[in-house]
């Protein structure tokens, strides 16, 4: 009984404690916001990409196969604090080991993540959380 009684205690305490206001360092949550969402695709070996996926302006996933590169989408999408922008492009099998892939997600302007993959079936996946 006494276990059971400490671990009630103990998971009350828990909840009381991970209710309270935490210290954000300063840094506001970001509330919902229109972005100018843009994704870059290219490459130095390649001039096709057999597959690209990403995140539209709805907040669904648009898929593409053979696209010519290099490409760019550009779109405005509502977005909040925790919300995501994906994009994953890769090269057709069959490629060298030298071939390359590089993707990147721009918002409003500002490049927050960019990503090159190598190899005979490079790929490159970076993702995006608003408030990162």
């Amino acid at each position: 009984m006494k276990r059971l009684a400490y671990l009630f205690l103990s998971c009350a305490t828990l909840v009381a404690t991970s209710c309270s206001k935490d210290d954000d360092n300063g840094v506001t949550p970001v509330g919902p916001k229109d972005y100018t969402v843009e994704y870059r695709v290219s490459s130095t070996s390649n001039l096709v990409s057999d597959y690209i996926s990403y995140t539209n302006a709805t907040g669904g996933t648009t898929t593409l196969n053979n696209v010519t590169l290099p490409v760019s989408y550009t779109f405005t999408r509502n977005m909040k604090q925790g919300d995501s922008s994906t994009l994953l492009a890769s090269i057709p099998a069959g490629s060298t080991a030298s071939s390359n892939i590089t993707v990147s997600i721009l918002l409003d302007g500002k490049e927050v993540k960019k990503e090159t993959g190598t190899g005979d079936r490079a790929q490159a996946v970076p993702g995006w959380v608003i408030g990162q």
